[in-house]
């Protein structure tokens, strides 16, 4: 983060009032309309963030290239944290079939495993860039996941199909920023 880049921005509280309500999941963990009220709260500021931002950025004359480095680091991190927690409340509470969770979780397993794979091996840093930045895709993705995580919470019949759309569109994800961060080092040029 650039000494330039406030920290205490609206869309920047907005992104880590997604840790406390990760918190407040364990509060209640096996109250369906509890968690399922925590997901639409934090699918709200998820949204409102990106939106309050692009709106500044516009207002400054600025892409969405130029936006601040910090708030683009710490939407995924903290969307990653709510997830988890909510997921977590999930096997603690349902115990779901492990297909179920390795499918609401594959978009984060091979994220993961292709950012380590960037950091640990040089030969892939010169072909590849990552840049998970949002994306229609990803979104899709995440809004299936919390539809599938309801799915389990209520027990209802449609467990199975949306935790494998969910997996299908988070690995569609994945693929299409893998894509972009080769095209995107393909066109760097040479060092």
């Amino acid at each position: 983060m650039s000494r330039s880049e406030p920290f205490f921005t609206v869309p920047n509280l907005l992104t880590l009032s997604r840790v406390p309500l990760a918190a407040l999941v364990w509060v209640r963990p096996a109250s369906a309309a509890y968690v399922i009220s925590l997901m639409a709260a934090a699918g709200t500021t998820d949204v409102l963030d990106g939106w309050l931002e692009r709106r500044a950025l516009r207002r400054e004359g600025r892409s969405e290239a130029s936006a601040p480095a910090f708030g683009m680091w710490l939407d995924p991190v903290c969307d990653k944290l709510f997830a988890f927690s909510v997921i977590g409340a999930v096997i603690v509470t349902r115990r779901p079939p492990v297909y179920l969770i390795l499918l609401l979780v594959a978009r984060e397993i091979i994220q993961t495993l292709v950012t380590l794979t960037w950091k640990l091996v040089p030969a892939v840093r010169v072909r590849l860039r990552p840049e998970f930045q949002a994306s229609l895709t990803g979104k899709a993705a995440t809004v299936a996941q919390f539809f599938a995580i309801a799915a389990i919470l209520t027990a209802h019949p449609w467990q199975a199909p949306l935790a494998l759309l969910t997996g299908a569109l988070g690995v569609t994800a994945i693929a299409s920023y893998i894509l972009r961060s080769w095209k995107a080092a393909a066109a760097a040029p040479v060092r």
